[in-house]
């Protein structure tokens, strides 16, 4: 993602942050908050959904997909993403990811003394969960 889309990004996060949700689990070690959800006036049917999540040193995330694309931005740290069809892909402070609909992944934190914070933004169908864990 060019640096263009980041003050887009920012924007929404300082104006969604009052909105904030409760925290939620992912994996063990894992905190999710979601920022922001809105329906898009020019999507009918699908919103976007801005979280932060927080992973701990040595993090491993469960394997997971969302129903819609997904972009993640590292604010701090390092994260490594398993994402099906392309493989290990390893982020670091600065760096973005784009993960299609329903692409399988999974979160883990390379570091055993250091936590990552990511910035997701992702647009879904409306009422399907935003996230399904899969067991394989």
């Amino acid at each position: 993602m060019k640096k263009s889309m980041l003050v887009p990004l920012a924007l929404i996060l300082f104006y969604s942050s009052s909105y904030a949700e409760t925290p939620g689990v992912l994996g063990q070690k894992q905190i999710r908050n979601i920022l922001s959800k809105t329906d898009l006036e020019v999507a009918p049917g699908r919103e976007a959904i801005v979280l932060t999540v927080d992973g701990a040193p040595g993090l491993v995330g469960k394997k997971h997909f969302h129903p819609g694309d997904e972009f993640i931005y590292i604010a701090e740290g390092t994260l490594t993403l398993d994402v099906a069809g392309k493989g290990k892909v390893t982020l670091k402070k600065g760096e973005t990811l784009h993960i299609p609909a329903m692409v399988v992944h999974q979160a883990v934190n390379p570091s055993s003394d250091t936590p990552f914070k990511a910035v997701t933004f992702g647009i879904f169908e409306k009422g399907q969960p935003d996230t399904t864990v899969v067991d394989k």
